[in-house]
């Protein structure tokens, strides 16, 4: 086992982190939640996201790349833009696979939706909070395969509509 990297002496001690919130950093989706015998009504939101990284600073005084980041974060949106996303991790509702389309059964309600506009994820539900979970757990992997063991804290915002966002915050390296 490797010793990790040694705290950067040269720069004031302190805590670092960035942030980053663009315009383009979003994505419009649709979604229902299900709170345990209810199903709420397929709607959609504008969704905005940011992301903070806390760590230490590197030999040049760089958390993370800006310009990184960024792209991280909007290629992860796009994933999402323009679809129905569907919780897989839910006891209450059944996903199939049939013939091209996606069909989500809730009880005596049935959702009907081409394959292609469709997502599912990994997750109990598609709130703000877990989405933020999902997101963070993407760039958690991204931050992981370039090597970037100096973060040791990342926070994800999900923002449902102006004024109400969820962010979900995990320690990592």
């Amino acid at each position: 086992m490797t010793n990790p990297p040694a705290r950067n002496t040269l720069f004031i001690m302190g805590k670092y982190s960035i942030h980053v919130e663009k315009d383009y950093l979003k994505f419009s989706a649709a979604h229902f939640l299900v709170f345990g015998e209810k199903c709420e009504r397929l709607h959609g939101h504008n969704y905005a996201v940011s992301v903070d990284l806390e760590g230490d600073l590197d030999g040049i005084g760089y958390i993370f790349d800006f310009i990184v980041l960024k792209e991280f974060a909007e290629h992860h949106c796009n994933a999402l833009d323009h679809k129905t996303l569907i919780p897989s991790k839910n006891q209450h509702i059944k996903i199939n696979d049939n013939d091209g389309n996606t069909e989500v059964l809730f009880r005596d309600k049935k959702f009907v939706f081409p394959e292609s506009d469709v997502l599912i994820l990994p997750i109990p539900n598609c709130t703000a909070e877990l989405l933020a979970h999902y997101l963070c757990q993407k760039l958690k992997d991204d931050l992981e395969n370039m090597k970037a063991v100096n973060i040791g804290l990342i926070r994800v915002g999900v923002e449902e509509s102006p004024g109400q966002t969820a962010y979900y915050t995990e320690e990592i390296g």
